[in-house]
């Protein structure tokens, strides 16, 4: 794919777009992933899973599964990565990666979430999410911590997961970032976002001009902590559709309209209920 592909594709869609662009031929990421594991990351392996083996220099196997330590400069999802919790540090957050196939064609695999001590990398909770790290066309690129401040309410504070997936299709270039939210308390590690989609770009073009494609971006912000609860959760959006035409000079002309539009989302019995239309589609 040509660089000036690629940039019009960076400016149609913003930097996930023409990252999704830039994937399907050079394996770049769009999150970049927080590798704190450093030299710890056997230990932490090991203290997680008494029964590792290791395999290779990079690889333990835990029964029918195959853990990988991160490699030196590399973004791979397919790696453990580890990060201080800034709001609590004498904690450490482990994503750990169990993988039983992976292949050109696809990968199959589940991640498993570990709150370790900082010090001793004891694991005080843990918490499998299934297929994860299962994909096919649509691949994972990216794995991430956010330990932005979400502060839930007056006890209890989250961290949250992120996780990229993107199209390798020209034509039809396509990417997301959904997140996820986790608190730790005297029941152990439990869910309270569930795949809200934060970030998504699609579109249909020729590849040289003519074409159609939206950008959705998302942030979130917290309201005032409740009485006895959990604070609201309030989703600003902005949506920008961009349709292409080439010009009878030659030039590609973008017509571009951008709406912006907000809505909470409210704490409901033990989660926070979100929007079908917010949620990733399986």
């Amino acid at each position: 794919m040509t660089s000036r592909l690629i940039r019009r594709l960076h400016r149609l869609l913003g930097p996930l777009a023409a990252a999704s662009a830039v994937l399907a031929f050079t394996a770049s990421t769009v999150l970049s992933a927080e590798r704190e594991c450093g030299a710890r990351g056997s230990d932490i392996i090991l203290k997680a899973y008494p029964t590792a083996q290791k395999i290779s220099e990079r690889e333990f196997k835990v029964g029918g599964e195959t853990i990988a330590l991160p490699a030196d400069g590399s973004d791979d999802p397919h790696g453990l990565i580890c990060r201080i919790w800034p709001a609590r540090p004498e904690l450490m957050l482990v994503a750990a990666p169990l993988m039983t196939s992976q292949s050109d064609d696809g990968n199959e695999g589940d991640i498993e979430l570990i709150v370790v001590d900082s010090d001793s990398l004891k694991p005080k909770a843990r918490l499998r999410l299934p297929d994860l790290l299962t994909d096919d066309a649509v691949f994972v690129s990216s794995v991430a911590f956010d330990t932005a401040r979400y502060h839930l309410s007056r006890s209890d504070n989250a961290f949250g997961l992120r996780i990229a997936r993107r199209g390798s299709s020209g034509p039809n270039p396509f990417g997301e970032t959904t997140l996820w939210l986790f608190v730790i308390d005297e029941n152990g590690l439990r869910p309270v976002l569930d795949n809200l989609v934060v970030a998504e770009d699609q579109g249909e073009w020729d590849t040289n001009c003519a074409g159609e494609f939206q950008a959705t971006e998302r942030t979130l912000a917290m309201g005032r902590p409740m009485p006895g609860g959990y604070s609201d959760i309030l989703v600003a959006e902005k949506m920008t559709k961009t349709i292409s035409t080439l010009a009878p000079d030659g030039t590609c002309v973008d017509d571009k309209s951008t709406v912006p539009s907000e809505r909470p989302l409210r704490f409901q019995g033990t989660a926070y209920v979100i929007p079908e239309d917010l949620k990733r589609i399986d």
